[in-house]
């Protein structure tokens, strides 16, 4: 006899078919009962192809841990398990979710809570969240499950089942068309997930590769996993292709290759098609280099999701496309390929982390003014309470909205250890009821000496401290430690309120409102814009990573601001270890730093230069001496001349001075490169007239050193 549940079960299914859609159900009661009503139910069901994340894998299920739901993206299911009685990870949720196909059932195993008041913050607004979803419920199974059946969806009369690949169609001959049409007339592809862009883009390269024998095309994105449904779909549709491994295929004497974007950019291989998925994730000037370096590309991004937002990124680099390829075209997918519209599971992911609603950047543009023409002291910087959130999580949302949109890291698991961690604080600055900025911070250090000293020898490595680690270890400042540091995590302003000092102000704010903190820190994948803002902000550059974050392909940089004067004395000492060996590193391990980041960083103390060094760099201009006889003090030269320029930078308080060091000298004299590199990099027909421009720009700073 078939039990009540697997009664509601079956027809819950068939409203889910009938609507395309995908609903989730909860199972309230104890683990034995759990387990019972989810093995009863696919004993009926043997047919089904069932996903598992979390827990002990039931028997026929395709299993993942909570962590790694990102196992089962570019694969289907029609149930989904998930079991959250030990371990939940939101990432993991959020990707395995993307595998559940319309007319699929999600089953979640929470863990058996007795006491909601007992919860931390983020298990509160997790069970506040899984109530929303419907529920079956151990002591209702007596009575036939009754009240379960009458929350049942209804079937729509009009299913409405449109063509699923209606607009993926439009996207691939959209893709062949920056093929065959215009040079310089890039699209950007934008899609909420299980829209199909990355099958997309495989579908149209497998069908370019068909047609035009001998084509080339590259994939560059942030991870090698991003591009995984690429290839995929490539290759099912190649039939006979040479497959040389995962990331490289061979058809027809043409070619399907992923290239990472920093290998890309250092190498300039040739293609006849770029295709740059999770764009969001790649530093704008990274794209902006692609764009001058390749004429036919295409741009794709998830606009939601845990692999970061393209909203932000479309903001920003759209601008600046429409000035520098004005013909560019943008093509939004928005029709599920694995579901119909309006499918309330996902209505429900996207609530739940707050990933569904448009922040305040979508507001009409005449309220900018009025803030515009108020005093920013007029605003107020307040601590939005985890307790405030869960009482009023429309403020959580407009905070997490301006997260989302900025910072393309931003993903569920975020919201998850804001809730859960006591150290980390959410501050936001209001106008009436709109958020204007927001600021997530983390309160860091206070650790005890034996735990430096382990720290400081490598053996220790506490979570939760990631500056006065880094400091303790890599640079052997003890007392970063022992102090106490607030690191800002993350902050955000509207896109519509950006330039008006928003973000310094907060920053200003904070450190006043800070009393129980010595210093303030920050890290982050780097970019010259970024450290510029935050010098400007006072924070002063102590340590850059040498190896390239995997998701953002820049290099992290930690900068520091004193709070109290205990800590003045030891920030001055880092600064001037980081700015005494920067050009050595540079040199080095750094050699392939941007060099606009070379800029950006590059030491302001001032360096002292003879006379005699004057003249011989005077010859060298004149067309006398080598190089080599003058390259050290050259390197003085643009020391002592950047030195000025952060000095006028101070006295006129202005935001943009432009240098008179040019690339070519930080390419040349900094990071010591070859002549051959430096032709290269900037396009000289040879040597001579490399060198002939070097000349003029050594001589450009002998001029300002005679102007002191």
């Amino acid at each position: 006899m078939t039990s009540p549940i697997n009664t509601f079960l079956h027809t819950l299914s068939d409203i889910a078919q009938h609507n395309d859609h995908r609903y989730g159900v909860v199972f309230n009661g104890d683990a034995t009962w759990q387990n019972s009503a989810i093995s009863s139910y696919f004993k009926e069901n043997n047919t089904q192809t069932v996903f598992q994340i979390g827990g002990t894998p039931f028997g026929g299920v395709i299993h993942a841990p909570a962590k790694k739901g990102q196992q089962l993206l570019g694969r289907e299911c029609q149930v989904l398990v998930c079991d959250f009685r030990e371990q939940f990870d939101a990432n993991g949720f959020s990707a395995a979710l993307g595998a559940l196909v319309g007319g699929g059932l999600l089953l979640v195993l929470p863990p058996d809570i007795e006491n909601t008041e007992g919860l931390v913050f983020g298990q509160r607004w997790l069970h506040t969240h899984f109530e929303k979803l419907i529920s079956v419920s151990q002591g209702d199974e007596a009575s036939g499950l009754e009240h379960s059946f009458d929350l049942l969806p209804q079937k729509n009369n009009d299913p409405k089942h449109l063509d699923r690949f209606a607009q993926q169609n439009v996207a691939i001959e959209l893709v062949k068309k920056v093929v065959f049409g215009h040079r310089k007339r890039p699209l950007i592809l934008t899609a909420d997930r299980g829209r199909g862009k990355s099958s997309t883009l495989g579908i149209a390269a497998a069908q370019l590769l068909t047609e035009r024998p001998g084509f080339n095309i590259i994939v560059t994105a942030p991870s090698v996993k991003a591009i995984e449904p690429v290839f995929s779909h490539a290759k099912q549709r190649l039939n006979g292709c040479e497959v040389v491994n995962a990331t490289h295929v061979c058809y027809q004497g043409g070619s399907l290759r992923f290239v990472a974007p920093d290998e890309l950019l250092k190498s300039k291989p040739e293609c006849d098609l770029l295709l740059v998925d999770e764009a969001a994730a790649i530093p704008i000037p990274m794209l902006k280099s692609m764009v001058d370096n390749y004429h036919r590309m295409v741009f794709s991004t998830t606009v939601h999701g845990y692999e970061g937002s393209g909203r932000g990124f479309g903001i920003k680099f759209e601008a600046w496309l429409s000035k520098h390829r004005p013909g560019w075209k943008g093509y939004k997918l928005e029709q599920p390929i694995r579901w119909n519209n309006h499918d309330p599971l996902e209505a429900w992911l996207f609530d739940c982390f707050l990933l569904g609603a448009a922040s305040s950047n979508d507001a009409a543009e005449h309220d900018v003014e009025l803030l515009s023409s108020e005093k920013l002291s007029s605003l107020r910087l307040v601590e939005v309470s985890k307790q405030d959130c869960l009482t009023n999580p429309s403020m959580l949302q407009q905070c997490f909205s301006l997260l989302v949109d900025a910072h393309y890291q931003t993903s569920p698991n975020d919201l998850m250890q804001f809730l859960n961690n006591p150290a980390i604080q959410l501050y936001a600055v209001w106008q009436q009821e709109e958020c204007l900025g927001c600021m997530l911070v983390t309160q860091e250090g206070g650790l005890d000496s034996e735990l430096i000293s382990q720290i400081q020898i490598g053996k220790r490595r506490p979570q939760g401290h990631l500056a006065p680690v880094l400091l303790a270890n890599q640079l052997g400042a003890a007392q970063a430690a022992t102090s106490r540091c607030i690191r800002v995590m993350r902050i955000a302003v509207s896109t519509r309120h950006q330039g008006l000092g928003i973000g310094s102000w907060m920053l200003d704010k904070l450190s006043l409102h800070i009393e129980q903190a010595d210093y303030l820190a920050t890290s982050f994948g780097a970019t010259s814009d970024l450290i510029a803002f935050w010098r400007n902000n006072d924070f002063a550059p102590v340590h850059i990573g040498h190896q390239r974050d995997q998701a953002s392909g820049c290099h992290s940089v930690l900068m520091v601001k004193p709070l109290k004067v205990n800590s003045e004395s030891w920030i001055s000492q880092l600064l001037n270890h980081f700015e005494r060996s920067f050009c050595f590193v540079v040199a080095g391990s750094l050699a392939s730093l941007e060099v606009d980041m070379v800029r950006a960083l590059l030491p302001t103390y001032s360096e002292s230069i003879c006379e005699l060094e004057v003249q011989l760099i005077k010859n060298y201009v004149d067309g006398g001496n080598s190089y080599d006889s003058i390259g050290y003090s050259v390197l003085k030269l643009v020391l002592i001349s950047n030195a000025r320029l952060a000095q006028k930078t101070v006295l006129d308080s202005t935001n943009v001075v432009h240098s008179s060091v040019s690339d070519l000298l930080l390419a040349k004299v900094v990071q010591q490169k070859g002549w051959g590199s430096c032709v290269e990099q900037f396009n000289f027909i040879g040597r001579k007239q490399a060198e002939a421009q070097f000349r003029k720009d050594v001589e450009a700073l002998l001029v300002n050193l005679q102007c002191k």
